[in-house]
């Protein structure tokens, strides 16, 4: 009995090894909040096919949408870590001055942008080289940095000076854009339109919401959407802005090209993550502080669907199609697999404990 034992956890160990995983694009990747565990989902077959073992429990994950590269972050180790998905093996482990709170992948996929929202501190990493392009210890502190698609610029939040930041890769020098009369006030991290024209911010403390000219470097608009604004999103396409309030419920939808009103109600408990379907047209809304969820409609210009969901949500993200979401839970070993247009809901088995974090290979994500 025991040798029969042996040989079948021989045989599933070798199919495990035999897993080809190194095409990140049919890929998801979710890190167990509490294990030292990446589970490898195939998107096609809807099942892990392989688990990584790390030395530490992960708590951020990136990965490059066109070459075999897994990044994923410590915060209490103060990490980096490259993993090469063709050959499951550690490319190389960086070793940072300050806390990795943030990682951001550019709009190429070949840099990665890491901050620290307490502390301060940046670093502008090299995905393919698995190394550091450079360190600004005087950094900021900040969340999520923007990646501008000129591949140029960095844009991020100032609370302490009340501005925009915009960092030059090539000169690493950095400028301000004020926005607040009054530095202090809580910034989400920006946003920008799909021709990087526009970036949005949202004063977390006062509820407006600024749309700033990339080029005049001053604020072209203001919007009111409440008193807790989400961090604005802008659509695949380029043609609506988001904005959500996170205690009244406003979800207010904008035009991005004329800026006028296109659609406004209110969310039972509000949304504060958005995943969208194809050709922008039908939107997922989900809260990180509850189960429930909404999908939208924008050429009824109404909600179609609504519901909960098994658990609270880490996050959302759009398949490269458009035609469903993934959504990830801190407090069940599962991602939901939402059809955004039939509205269908699908549970994929993963992790132990649930998610810290995760992330899909090629997505139509917002413009963050």
């Amino acid at each position: 009995m025991r040798t029969v034992a042996a040989l079948a956890f021989l045989s599933i160990a070798n199919f495990a090894l035999a897993q080809d995983i190194s095409n990140p694009q049919r890929l998801m990747f979710v890190a167990d909040v509490k294990d030292p565990i990446i589970d490898v989902i195939d998107l096609a077959a809807e099942e892990v096919v392989y688990r990584i073992s790390t030395e530490m429990p992960v708590d951020h994950l990136i990965v490059t949408p066109y070459a075999p590269i897994l990044i994923y972050a410590s915060t209490s180790r103060r990490t980096v870590t490259f993993y090469n998905l063709r050959s499951k093996e550690i490319a190389n482990t960086i070793r940072l001055p300050f806390t990795p709170r943030h990682l951001v992948l550019d709009t190429t996929g070949r840099r990665v942008g890491v901050s620290d929202s307490r502390n301060g501190g940046f670093a502008l990493l090299s995905a393919y080289n698995f190394s550091v392009d450079f360190m600004l210890d005087d950094f900021p502190a900040t969340a999520d940095v923007l990646f501008d698609p000129n591949d140029v610029d960095i844009y991020f939040s100032d609370n302490a000076a009340g501005s925009i930041g915009i960092l030059d890769m090539n000169t690493q020098r950095v400028f301000s854009m004020p926005v607040l009369d009054h530095p202090g006030d809580s910034l989400s991290s920006p946003s920008r339109s799909l021709d990087g024209r526009y970036v949005y911010v949202a004063n977390r403390t006062s509820g407006e919401v600024f749309g700033l000219n990339a080029y005049s470097k001053a604020v072209y608009k203001t919007f009111r959407n409440g008193n807790s604004p989400a961090r604005p999103y802008t659509t695949p396409e380029g043609l609506f802005l988001y904005l959500m309030d996170e205690t009244s419920g406003r979800f207010s939808v904008f035009d991005q090209q004329r800026f006028e009103p296109w659609a406004e109600f209110e969310l039972d408990g509000g949304a504060n993550l958005v995943a969208v379907g194809r050709f922008d047209r039908l939107n997922l809304l989900l809260s990180s502080q509850h189960r429930r969820y909404s999908i939208f409609d924008n050429i009824r210009r109404s909600i179609v669907a609504s519901g909960e969901l098994r658990g609270t949500p880490i996050g959302a993200q759009g398949s490269a199609d458009g035609e469903a979401a993934y959504v990830g839970f801190a407090d069940r070993a599962e991602v939901a697999v939402v059809e955004i247009e039939s509205q269908q809901i699908r549970y994929i088995s993963a992790t132990t404990n649930g998610a810290s974090s995760f992330v899909v290979g090629l997505t139509n994500n917002v413009c963050h």
